[in-house]
């Protein structure tokens, strides 16, 4: 049965490859015969008018002119069974590649050195098929991703919630099981939120929503949205904002500072210290936010940007380890840079340059 199917789509493939031939053929050869009637008609009246009209050769006849039929059929049909020949390798390529798209493979590319006057659109196809490739990779990458992510609370859910159908439990015991449940549930949908946004901002190469806003005022919100978990561990915050109007997309920034305020907040222990400073250069703006929490090793600030990975086992839980990742990917599509200082004990600091 595969063999069958397989030589049904090579026959399918040699038919669709024959009618692009053939159009491309006729495309051709309409102009080209245009051309050729054309040039001998003018080449007609060039010659009338040059002996008639310049000589005055009385004796001329329009159709000596037809003489001209034959060299200029000669000439006109062997350029044109060059050139046409030519130009149709490059078009026969090109929808040779398109069809294999149509059919889902997105790993073409094509030579663009080889592609004569359409390099440019061999490279412009070849953009095209290296964004659809990412894109299958990033489909791929998702569902594996996301569905291993996904087991973990998944299974928690069901076990407590098994537990409780059973009955027999103490009110404190359903009590503990409800409030897992619950914090699992709100995980699920908390690595749903994330993952999404992580996915959209994968596939996206530019920012397009651009206005102009206030990012001190917004740095503010974002730490008021936070302040019942600050609040909690009695964190000691400081502010240092100077007045900021940036242009850019709005709600991707504001994920990242919360991204990044929400880590600081949670690796920071209790009675700690939180700071956020900015600092404005001639051709960018520098947001800095420093904790005194347990700190980063020299040999994993290379790494804590990879999906779903946390660097402390023991706060494993709190988090679902795409925020730094996302955090990472906001800044490339806004052409900024981050810097990470960090030792073990000693707390860390994010500094985030834009351009302005």
């Amino acid at each position: 049965m595969n063999h069958e199917a397989e030589k049904k789509d090579t026959h399918q493939f040699k038919t669709k490859k024959m009618k692009t031939s053939q159009y491309i053929t006729l495309w051709l050869v309409i102009p080209s015969l245009l051309i050729i009637i054309g040039s001998i008609s003018i080449a007609a009246f060039v010659d009338y008018v040059v002996n008639v009209w310049v000589y005055h050769n009385l004796d001329y006849h329009p159709i000596a002119a037809l003489g001209m039929i034959f060299p200029m059929e000669i000439l006109m049909g062997s350029l044109y069974i060059v050139f046409s020949k030519l130009f149709y390798s490059y078009t026969a390529e090109l929808a040779n590649a398109i069809s294999k798209i149509a059919n889902g493979e997105f790993n073409v590319l094509l030579e663009e050195n080889h592609g004569g006057p359409l390099k440019e659109v061999y490279q412009n196809f070849n953009l095209m098929s290296k964004e659809l490739t990412g894109v299958q990779t990033l489909r791929n990458d998702f569902i594996n991703d996301f569905s291993h992510e996904f087991k973990t609370p998944l299974s928690s859910i069901n076990g407590f919630a098994n537990l409780l159908l059973e009955g027999d439990l103490s009110p404190e015991r359903e009590q503990q099981y409800l409030t897992i449940i619950a914090k699992e549930s709100a995980r699920l949908a908390d690595l749903t939120q994330s993952q999404l946004l992580l996915s959209k901002i994968e596939s996206q190469q530019i920012i397009v929503n651009k206005t102009p806003f206030s990012l001190d005022e917004q740095i503010r919100q974002c730490v008021i949205i936070l302040s019942s978990k600050w609040e909690s561990k009695q964190l000691n915050l400081s502010l240092e904002l100077t007045r900021i109007t940036y242009t850019g997309d709005a709600a991707l920034l504001q994920h990242l500072w919360l991204n990044l305020l929400s880590n600081a907040i949670k690796y920071t222990p209790d009675h700690g210290d939180l700071s956020i400073s900015s600092n404005i250069e001639k051709e960018h703006v520098q947001i800095s936010i420093s904790d005194t929490g347990i700190g980063i090793p020299q040999s994993e600030l290379d790494i804590i940007f990879n999906k779903y990975y946390q660097s402390n086992p023991s706060y494993a839980t709190k988090g679902l380890g795409l925020g730094l990742c996302i955090v990472k990917r906001i800044i490339t599509l806004c052409n900024g840079s981050l810097q990470v200082e960090s030792s073990p004990g000693s707390g860390s600091t994010f500094t985030v340059i834009l351009p302005r």
